[in-house]
């Protein structure tokens, strides 16, 4: 039956490679936005892990790192380091701002930082040496045309960009500080008037002695400092990633099931389309003596193997789109080789691609023989 299927296959071989690369075109489109999605959450993943600490203290109450305010008091650094265990307690501040040029307004996360948690790598430039200095996501530079040494101007204030980086989430792009930046910022820019409204700490990075056990120290610290609430990187990495969710899961939730909806219905009409434009063929093989049984799994076999042309296709087309969408909007990360979302794409593909090949059947079972003697 393969080689049949084979046969059937390559008798138009201009049909074949349309079919297969529309097939490849609407799987494509489905890993796209299944990517974005994916890429979403792996920033949120990524921003929080990429701090490389022990452990990380926020407001009590509050249980994420990115999208919510965390107002530590000043003295709770104190009490945090003198808890056993604790090595040291690093400063971060958290400063969502809105970048203006001309019409053109984005929101941008800073980051505050002094002896830990500044940017995971620098791609280009260096890391902040002075408080006038500050390190952009690369996106930021590819959307203004921001250069090395160009000024970026937060709140009337003007800062030096001494580096790129490549980290954002949430749709946002990072920048970051340090805090004799933050205080001149606070102090010299029109934030000057609102200036309570500010935190100047939001966490605390918590770097452990060595030997210490982590959850212990964490039991601790909250129990000696209720002012804080303390975290793995990991665990608060998924709360970031479960609040993207939230965010984001109805929206794409909905744009995904609406492509596979389409995706998924225009696989399955183009299996069908490819059936019925060979009955003449199928009539040839009925007259030749092969019967439903055979014919049938000649077809599904056809459609696995198309299918199996297309794969190749879509992964291609998709990871060019992929990177190019990637290159023109660096905030924009998609990842389309998640295990568990990419396998299930293709097996919906598959069931489709299947369904559609098979609903044409009741047309090769009423094709008359006779009709692969017409015309000759």
């Amino acid at each position: 039956m393969f080689r049949l299927a084979w046969r059937q296959i390559q008798l138009d071989p201009l049909r074949t490679l349309i079919t297969a690369f529309a097939l490849g075109s609407v799987i494509a489109v489905i890993l796209i936005l299944k990517g974005f999605e994916q890429g979403q959450y792996y920033q949120l993943e990524r921003f929080v892990q990429n701090r490389k600490i022990d452990l990380i203290a926020a407001q009590a109450g509050v249980s994420n790192f990115i999208a919510v305010r965390s107002n530590i008091p000043q003295l709770a650094r104190g009490e945090v380091e003198a808890v056993e265990g604790v090595l040291t307690a690093h400063p971060i501040t958290a400063i969502p701002v809105i970048y203006e040029e001309d019409t053109r307004r984005t929101p941008v996360y800073v980051l505050v930082y002094d002896t830990w948690g500044g940017p995971a790598s620098i791609t280009q430039g260096v890391d902040v040496t002075d408080g006038r200095d500050i390190v952009i996501d690369v996106s930021l530079a590819k959307k203004y045309d921001i250069h090395l040494g160009d000024t970026f101007v937060i709140s009337d204030f003007e800062f030096n960009v001494s580096g790129f980086t490549k980290e954002s989430a949430f749709m946002m792009p990072f920048a970051f500080i340090s805090y004799d930046g933050m205080i001149d910022l606070y102090l010299e820019s029109e934030i000057a008037p609102d200036l309570s409204t500010f935190p100047l700490l939001s966490y605390m990075l918590i770097e452990l002695e060595p030997g210490a056990d982590r959850e212990a120290v964490a039991r601790r610290i909250e129990s000696l400092v209720p002012s804080v609430d303390v975290f793995s990187s990991e665990e608060l990495a998924a709360r970031d990633v479960s609040l993207g969710r939230s965010f984001f899961g109805p929206i794409m939730g909905l744009l995904v099931t609406v492509a596979y909806f389409i995706g998924l219905m225009v696989i399955a009409l183009v299996m069908y389309a490819d059936v019925s434009g060979r009955l003449r063929s199928f009539a040839v093989l009925k007259a030749l003596g092969f019967g439903q049984s055979r014919l049938s799994s000649a077809v599904l076999l056809q459609a696995l193997l198309l299918l199996g042309m297309a794969l190749p296709v879509a992964v291609l087309l998709g990871q060019g789109l992929a990177v190019f969408i990637h290159g023109a909007a660096p905030l924009y990360l998609i990842r389309l080789f998640e295990p568990f979302v990419f396998g299930q794409t293709i097996a919906a593909s598959l069931v489709f691609a299947i369904l559609g090949a098979l609903f044409p059947l009741h047309l090769i079972r009423r094709s008359d023989p006779m009709i692969a003697f017409e015309g000759t």
